[in-house]
Formats: C-alpha cells, sequence, structure tokens
C-alpha cells in the first residue's frame, strides 16, 4: 500500500482565517486554482493594461501552491488583501504524513491547541551579518505536528515568514508570529455528523 493510499479520506482540519487571508486547496491543477483567485482582478481596470498584472499575480501564486504540492501539502494558507507597506509577509501549508508511532514527534514544545496536544517549533533563521539588507530572506519558520485522530498519521502545519533582515522590521516578525500561532492554537478537526 502506497503512502499516498494511507493518507487519502484523512480528516481536513478546520481553520479561522484572519480578514484577507484565503486557504487555498493544492490540485494536480494549480494553474485552475489560481485563475479563480484573481478572477475578479479583471474587473479593477482596462484588460489591456490590467491583464498583464493579474496574469503575473496567477503565475505567482500558481508557482506558490505548485511548490507545496512538490512538499506533499494538501492546502496551502496566505494573506491575499492589499500588500503591506512593510516587506516581511507569511504563509503557511498543510500536510498529513503517514506516522505508526501513536506518540507526537520529538523535539520542540508541548502545546495545548483545540485540535488537542501539539509539538510546536518555532525558529529564527541565521544570516551572516554582511546580508544583503535589500533581499528577501526566510525569517522565522513555525512548524506544528498533531496526531490524526484515530490514524496512523500526522497533521503537520509549517509556516515561514520572510522579509528583509532589518532590525526595524523585527516587531512586525513578532507579530506574524502571533497571528500565526493564534490560528493554528484555534485549529480544529471537523465535528462528527450530527454535532453542533
Amino acid at each position: 500500500m502506497s503512502a499516498s493510499s494511507t493518507l487519502a479520506g484523512l480528516p481536513r482540519p478546520e481553520m479561522i482565517l484572519p480578514p484577507g487571508w484565503q486557504l487555498f486547496p493544492v490540485t494536480a491543477d494549480n494553474a485552475a486554482t489560481a485563475r479563480e483567485a484573481f478572477a475578479a482582478a479583471w474587473e479593477s481596470g482596462p484588460r489591456d493594461s490590467i491583464g498583464p498584472f493579474v496574469h503575473e499575480l496567477e503565475r505567482t501564486l500558481a508557482s506558490a501552491l505548485d511548490d507545496a504540492r512538490e512538499t506533499g501539502a494538501f492546502a496551502a494558507v496566505m494573506p491575499m488583501g492589499i500588500p503591506w507597506q512593510v516587506p516581511v509577509s507569511t504563509s503557511l501549508v498543510l500536510s498529513h504524513v503517514a506516522a505508526s508511532d501513536p506518540e507526537l514527534p520529538p523535539g520542540g514544545e508541548r502545546v495545548d491547541t483545540d485540535a488537542g496536544p501539539a509539538r510546536r517549533g518555532i525558529r529564527d533563521e541565521e544570516h551572516p551579518d554582511d546580508a544583503d539588507p535589500e533581499s528577501i530572506v526566510l525569517l522565522r519558520s513555525i512548524d506544528y505536528v498533531w496526531r490524526v485522530p484515530g490514524r496512523d498519521a500526522y497533521l503537520v502545519a509549517y509556516a515561514s515568514i520572510s522579509g528583509l533582515p532589518v532590525a526595524e522590521y523585527a516587531p512586525v516578525t513578532e507579530a506574524l508570529t502571533m497571528l500565526v500561532t493564534t490560528m493554528l492554537d484555534a485549529l480544529t478537526w471537523p465535528a462528527a455528523r450530527g454535532e453542533a
């Protein structure tokens, strides 16, 4: 039995998303998902002038979802509102991983979430002192791992915070960390049929 067939039919978690954020399924045709996501953007200007901008947005989103698919993710969550004035942003991916061990994997810290106990890791990425302050880099990564109830699998959430490695933007990284951990602490499993 393949890993993909073992993971088929696993419950997908439910998340509360902040305004402007969107959950995208990761599929074999992420270009179609991207076209649908930006369909309304065609109404924001003449097609000949807005077209290249919309096509670039579609290409960027489809590429991000393709990257998530290569890691085994089934969904990606990201902010889709007005771009920030500060060059720091985040996104997260969700995936299932086969695991016969009934315990959470070692490492990180144990946290209680609405979906049950989880292992959480938060890591700041090191950058050389002479790093280009104008280059976007990975600043921090956040991961959570839960046992999927009643199944031989983990649910893994991985979030990355990227931006300019500039000290003055550190408060934005902290704020995004608080937002992501709040979202993941509140993640839940779908209610059983018949439950309110």
